[in-house]
């Protein structure tokens, strides 16, 4: 594996801010993969964290503790992404809320690693608009900031 993608991650390495990279597939993971964690994801995305700088909202820990779970499911961003990768056709959340959601929580960069027709529904639905693809990724932004450029 790589330790760097530049072309995927030159873009988010140069925005200074704080915002949060969220990658797809998502989600909070113990050792032991285990229902309501979300789908198993890439070793990129930890790699990448520590070149471009930005939190990430993706972990992998030995053990995970139930308050880190249950703070994830308070964010309707998150709840919806979830149920975006696993039952395309429902969210358990409307979608307004977690729009709304996504902007509380500064998310400026969604990298998709598994490109579905639900996800990109779901990103669109929630406000973010494709950017540029890179290393066989798709990286979205908030489309906000995507007019202001």
């Amino acid at each position: 594996m790589p330790t760097a993608l530049p072309a995927l991650d030159r873009p988010i390495a140069a925005d200074h801010s704080s915002s949060l990279v969220v990658d797809i597939p998502f989600g909070v993971r113990g050792g032991v993969p285990l229902a309501g964690e979300g789908a198993a994801f890439y070793p990129e995305d930890q790699v990448l964290a520590t070149a471009d700088g930005h939190p990430r909202a993706i972990a992998y820990l030995s053990r995970l503790p139930a308050p880190t779970l249950a703070a994830t499911r308070k964010n309707a961003f998150y709840m919806g992404l979830l149920k975006a990768t696993r039952q395309p056709d429902s969210y358990p959340v409307p979608i307004a809320a977690a729009s709304t959601n996504a902007r509380q929580l500064d998310i400026g960069w969604v990298i998709v690693w598994q490109q579905t027709p639900a996800v990109r529904s779901y990103l669109a639905g929630t406000g973010f608009r494709l950017d540029y693809r890179a290393d066989g990724a798709y990286v979205y932004r908030p489309a906000a900031d995507m007019a202001r450029r």
